[in-house]
């Protein structure tokens, strides 16, 4: 093997190397903006939802303040609680606050997954579908083949 056959074949590699490089940094790129987009939808769900409850609460205020002006000192004493703003006008913007929330991390999760499985795919030269479908026939095999022990076990019992 001689210098320059050396040469050639590092150059190959790095070559490839970087083909690969290129490839990921674009997945990754299109990754991240994919990921981007699902924040910033979250975000705006989050912010549309919480104005709107914003605006109820205070609206309930001010009609609870109205009612106790009218009302006076006395009615307010006999029944403080129906001053109050009802429970749900206060807690269901925190449900939905967990539940935007909640939402907007399971699509970011699969968005992320979705990216690193096509990266790997890439390097490996397995496309993501066939990667997936691979991933799945070995756990239904293993599956299977668990499910059969347990029938041969279950038949030399029964056999006994």
């Amino acid at each position: 093997m001689n210098f320059q056959s050396v040469v050639e074949d590092v150059k190959g590699r790095v070559e490839t190397i970087s083909g690969h490089g290129q490839k990921v940094a674009e997945i990754s790129i299109d990754s991240l903006k994919a990921a981007g987009d699902v924040v910033v939808g979250g975000y705006k769900s989050l912010l549309t939802e919480n104005t709107t409850a914003a605006k109820e609460i205070y609206s309930a205020a001010v009609t609870s303040f109205e009612k106790a002006k009218t009302d006076g000192l006395k009615a307010i004493a006999a029944d403080p609680i129906s001053y109050l703003p009802a429970t749900d006008t206060l807690t269901a913007p925190f449900s939905q606050t967990v539940t935007v929330v909640s939402r907007t991390g399971e699509e970011l999760y699969k968005v992320v997954k979705t990216g690193v499985e096509t990266i790997q795919a890439q390097l490996t030269g397995k496309s993501p579908i066939v990667a997936k479908a691979t991933k799945v026939a070995k756990s239904t095999t293993k599956k299977a083949t668990a499910t059969v022990k347990k029938v041969v076990k279950a038949a030399e019992k029964d056999d006994e």
